[in-house]
Protein backbone atom coordinates (compact mmCIF):
# COMPACT_ATOMS: atom_id res chain seq x y z
CA UNK A 1 0.00 0.00 0.00
CA UNK A 2 1.24 3.16 -0.69
CA UNK A 3 0.79 6.17 1.89
CA UNK A 4 -0.25 9.90 1.51
CA UNK A 5 3.47 10.89 2.93
CA UNK A 6 5.70 8.18 1.08
CA UNK A 7 8.01 8.97 -2.10
CA UNK A 8 5.77 8.84 -5.70
CA UNK A 9 7.22 6.54 -7.93
CA UNK A 10 9.17 8.07 -10.43
CA UNK A 11 10.35 6.22 -13.82
CA UNK A 12 13.14 7.52 -15.22
CA UNK A 13 14.85 7.53 -18.94
CA UNK A 14 17.58 8.93 -20.57
CA UNK A 15 18.93 8.54 -24.30
CA UNK A 16 21.39 10.06 -26.56
CA UNK A 17 19.56 9.70 -30.17
CA UNK A 18 21.08 9.95 -33.07
CA UNK A 19 18.57 13.17 -34.56
CA UNK A 20 18.31 16.78 -34.06
CA UNK A 21 16.24 17.52 -31.05
CA UNK A 22 13.60 19.43 -33.72
CA UNK A 23 13.69 16.17 -35.53
CA UNK A 24 12.76 14.23 -32.19
CA UNK A 25 10.54 16.62 -31.23
CA UNK A 26 8.41 16.73 -33.99
CA UNK A 27 8.45 12.89 -33.73
CA UNK A 28 6.58 13.06 -30.60
CA UNK A 29 3.87 15.35 -32.55
CA UNK A 30 3.45 13.85 -35.73
CA UNK A 31 1.56 10.22 -35.82
CA UNK A 32 3.20 8.48 -38.87
CA UNK A 33 6.27 9.47 -36.37
CA UNK A 34 4.65 8.53 -33.76
CA UNK A 35 2.89 5.36 -35.07
CA UNK A 36 6.82 4.07 -35.23
CA UNK A 37 7.85 4.04 -31.93
CA UNK A 38 5.16 4.95 -29.48
CA UNK A 39 4.23 1.11 -28.46
CA UNK A 40 6.19 -1.12 -27.15
CA UNK A 41 7.38 -3.82 -29.65
CA UNK A 42 5.11 -6.76 -28.34
CA UNK A 43 2.25 -4.15 -29.17
CA UNK A 44 0.97 -3.34 -32.70
CA UNK A 45 -0.18 0.21 -33.34
CA UNK A 46 -3.56 0.20 -34.93
CA UNK A 47 -4.45 4.25 -35.24
CA UNK A 48 -2.84 7.39 -33.93
CA UNK A 49 -4.35 10.94 -33.43
CA UNK A 50 -2.71 13.87 -32.36
CA UNK A 51 -3.95 17.93 -32.30
CA UNK A 52 -0.51 18.92 -30.99
CA UNK A 53 -0.95 22.31 -29.11
CA UNK A 54 -2.00 22.91 -25.40
CA UNK A 55 -5.01 21.67 -24.68
CA UNK A 56 -5.31 19.29 -27.39
CA UNK A 57 -5.11 15.50 -26.97
CA UNK A 58 -3.82 12.18 -28.87
CA UNK A 59 -4.89 8.97 -28.52
CA UNK A 60 -3.23 5.56 -29.65
CA UNK A 61 -4.84 2.58 -30.11
CA UNK A 62 -3.15 -0.56 -30.43
CA UNK A 63 -3.79 -4.31 -30.08
CA UNK A 64 -1.71 -7.75 -29.88
CA UNK A 65 -2.37 -10.49 -32.25
CA UNK A 66 -5.52 -8.71 -33.73
CA UNK A 67 -6.76 -8.62 -30.12
CA UNK A 68 -7.47 -4.69 -28.42
CA UNK A 69 -4.99 -4.67 -25.98
CA UNK A 70 -6.69 -0.75 -24.89
CA UNK A 71 -4.68 2.35 -25.57
CA UNK A 72 -2.96 5.38 -24.71
CA UNK A 73 -4.66 8.36 -24.12
CA UNK A 74 -2.84 12.17 -23.64
CA UNK A 75 -3.36 15.53 -22.91
CA UNK A 76 -0.85 17.74 -23.60
CA UNK A 77 0.13 20.86 -20.79
CA UNK A 78 3.21 22.01 -21.65
CA UNK A 79 4.81 22.64 -25.23
CA UNK A 80 8.25 24.43 -25.61
CA UNK A 81 9.59 23.19 -29.32
CA UNK A 82 11.90 21.83 -29.32
CA UNK A 83 12.97 20.98 -25.80
CA UNK A 84 10.25 20.02 -23.75
CA UNK A 85 6.52 18.09 -23.74
CA UNK A 86 4.43 17.68 -20.30
CA UNK A 87 1.43 15.74 -21.20
CA UNK A 88 -1.14 13.58 -19.31
CA UNK A 89 -0.88 10.10 -20.07
CA UNK A 90 -3.44 7.04 -19.49
CA UNK A 91 -3.65 3.93 -19.95
CA UNK A 92 -7.05 2.36 -20.73
CA UNK A 93 -7.59 -1.11 -20.97
CA UNK A 94 -10.36 -3.07 -22.64
CA UNK A 95 -13.28 -2.12 -19.87
CA UNK A 96 -12.42 1.88 -18.76
CA UNK A 97 -15.76 1.61 -17.41
CA UNK A 98 -14.59 -1.10 -14.63
CA UNK A 99 -11.71 0.61 -13.48
CA UNK A 100 -9.20 0.37 -16.34
CA UNK A 101 -7.87 3.98 -16.61
CA UNK A 102 -4.96 4.73 -14.94
CA UNK A 103 -3.95 8.55 -15.70
CA UNK A 104 0.08 9.54 -15.41
CA UNK A 105 2.14 12.14 -16.19
CA UNK A 106 5.05 12.11 -18.43
CA UNK A 107 7.76 15.27 -19.09
CA UNK A 108 9.94 14.64 -21.94
CA UNK A 109 12.98 17.17 -21.71
CA UNK A 110 15.03 17.18 -25.06
CA UNK A 111 18.54 19.20 -25.28
CA UNK A 112 21.39 19.31 -27.98
CA UNK A 113 24.12 16.43 -27.98
CA UNK A 114 27.49 16.30 -30.02
CA UNK A 115 27.25 15.46 -33.10
CA UNK A 116 23.67 16.48 -34.09
CA UNK A 117 22.39 13.85 -31.52
CA UNK A 118 19.33 14.80 -28.42
CA UNK A 119 19.77 14.04 -25.18
CA UNK A 120 16.50 12.71 -24.51
CA UNK A 121 14.94 12.72 -20.85
CA UNK A 122 11.49 11.28 -19.62
CA UNK A 123 9.76 11.16 -16.66
CA UNK A 124 6.96 9.31 -15.74
CA UNK A 125 5.21 10.10 -12.52
CA UNK A 126 1.70 10.37 -10.49
CA UNK A 127 2.18 6.18 -10.82
CA UNK A 128 0.47 5.24 -7.91
CA UNK A 129 -3.03 4.76 -9.07
CA UNK A 130 -1.23 2.60 -11.58
CA UNK A 131 0.95 0.55 -9.71
CA UNK A 132 -1.96 -0.81 -7.53
CA UNK A 133 -4.27 -1.40 -10.01
CA UNK A 134 -2.50 -2.73 -13.07
CA UNK A 135 0.91 -3.51 -11.57
CA UNK A 136 1.15 -5.68 -14.68
CA UNK A 137 1.64 -2.62 -16.72
CA UNK A 138 3.38 -0.63 -14.11
CA UNK A 139 6.74 -3.70 -13.88
CA UNK A 140 7.04 -2.82 -17.51
CA UNK A 141 7.02 0.98 -17.90
CA UNK A 142 10.72 0.69 -17.53
CA UNK A 143 10.99 -1.68 -20.03
CA UNK A 144 8.52 -0.53 -22.05
CA UNK A 145 10.07 3.25 -22.35
CA UNK A 146 13.79 1.96 -22.88
CA UNK A 147 12.10 0.16 -25.90
CA UNK A 148 10.08 3.04 -27.02
CA UNK A 149 13.19 4.90 -27.20
CA UNK A 150 15.25 2.46 -28.95
CA UNK A 151 12.48 2.39 -31.67
CA UNK A 152 12.25 5.71 -31.69
CA UNK A 153 15.96 6.38 -32.48
CA UNK A 154 15.78 3.92 -35.70
CA UNK A 155 12.56 6.11 -36.58
CA UNK A 156 14.13 9.66 -36.44
CA UNK A 157 17.66 7.83 -38.40
CA UNK A 158 20.02 6.23 -35.64
CA UNK A 159 20.69 3.25 -33.11
CA UNK A 160 21.93 3.78 -30.01
CA UNK A 161 22.01 2.33 -26.27
CA UNK A 162 20.06 3.17 -23.67
CA UNK A 163 21.82 5.34 -21.13
CA UNK A 164 22.88 3.38 -17.82
CA UNK A 165 20.71 6.12 -15.87
CA UNK A 166 17.55 4.39 -16.46
CA UNK A 167 15.89 3.83 -13.77
CA UNK A 168 12.51 2.81 -11.61
CA UNK A 169 12.98 4.15 -8.43
CA UNK A 170 11.02 5.90 -5.35
CA UNK A 171 11.79 9.40 -5.42
CA UNK A 172 9.73 12.67 -5.07
CA UNK A 173 7.92 13.75 -8.42
CA UNK A 174 10.20 16.21 -10.51
CA UNK A 175 8.36 19.69 -10.46
CA UNK A 176 7.05 21.03 -13.62
CA UNK A 177 6.30 24.95 -13.89
CA UNK A 178 2.95 25.42 -15.66
CA UNK A 179 1.60 22.24 -15.04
Amino acid sequence: MIRADEPTAVVLVEKILHASPERVFRAFLEPDLLRQWIAPSDLTVDQVTVDPRVGGRMEVLHSRNGISTGKFEGLFLKIVPPRELVYRWAFVGTEPEKGEYFDTLVTVRLRPAPEGRTHVSVVHEKLEELKLGAPHIHARLLPGWNNCLEQLDRAVGGTSAVSPLSSSRDMEPTPTRGS
